[in-house]
């Protein structure tokens, strides 16, 4: 049995989520570009409802996940932390362990803004599975994710979890647009209400608390050149680190909508490496 909880919902036609509330429209969009005040924020308020729900037995054994992933995590993991954090705050009784879903493939785009034939293809429910021996027999799951529009991402999650033995699976989102199906990228939209430039993005990036993520790495590829060398030179050395590093271990070089972004932002960084090393030694 699958149950879903939501801090917000969007019925048709919505344009957009409201700008204070459980999810105000800019804390979502900058969490899922690596805002980690705004993860915190939300995952506080999910342990917190999940918490007063009166199905929970003293001493029952919780599995908490985020949705799967390869190498590069999602912004919902993010939340994996402090969610069990708050939650074993709240309720101590409870045993809670967090355990990860990998996936198989890297989109082949931006998932936010595909149709609903796209997301099928790009996510099919044999896409994710557990770990090598791991098993969620009788096991009560928290799978935490930041929206669900047309569901196809958690009949995968869905599969992988009962392929290991879960025998009750509870979706905890930010945002339920499920009503908004035949318009899903409405989810493009809602990302992208905070994060409109490199200067948006350099700002979350510098900012306390920063959890870089899949997107924020993909968004940063899909930048012209000019922009992916103010990105060089301005962000913070340990997230130019970082991207560099996801897009080798997400093979981005490699998948057809990043690839171009992915040569061009390691050739920046190789020439900004050579400006620094003539200078070190002029």
């Amino acid at each position: 049995m699958s149950e879903r909880i939501a801090l917000c919902r969007l019925e048709f036609g919505a344009q957009g989520l409201p700008v204070d509330g459980p999810v105000p429209a800019a804390a979502y969009s900058r969490f899922k570009y690596g805002d980690g005040r705004a993860s915190v924020r939300f995952a506080r308020e999910l342990a917190r409802r999940y918490a007063e729900r009166e199905h929970l037995p003293s001493g029952a054994e919780l599995i908490v996940t985020s949705s799967g992933y390869g190498q590069v995590p999602p912004a919902a993991q993010s939340m994996v932390l402090p969610f069990i954090g708050a939650l074993r705050r709240a309720r101590p009784d409870l045993s809670v362990t967090p355990v990860r879903v990998h996936r198989d493939n890297v989109s082949p785009g931006d998932y936010a803004g595909m149709t609903p034939a796209q997301r099928a293809l790009a996510v099919s429910e044999t896409a994710m599975h557990l770990g090598p021996g791991v098993r969620l027999d009788g096991r009560r799951v928290v799978a935490l994710d930041d929206i669900r529009v047309t569901g196809t991402h958690e009949l995968s999650m869905d599969a992988a979890l009962r392929a290991g033995g879960a025998d009750e699976i509870e979706h905890l989102y930010l945002v339920d647009a499920h009503a908004c199906a035949s318009e899903p990228t409405v989810e493009a939209r809602l990302n992208a209400v905070a994060v409109r430039s490199m200067s948006d993005v350099l700002l979350i990036a510098g900012s306390r608390g920063f959890v870089p993520n899949a997107r924020f790495c993909k968004w940063v590829v899909s930048r012209p050149v000019a922009e992916l060398e103010e990105f060089v030179q301005w962000a913070p050395r340990p997230v130019l680190s970082w991207v560099v590093r996801a897009v080798e271990a997400d093979r981005l070089e490699h998948v057809p909508a990043y690839a171009a972004g992915s040569r061009a932002l390691l050739q920046v960084v190789a020439r900004a490496e050579r400006r620094d090393a003539a200078g070190a030694t002029a």
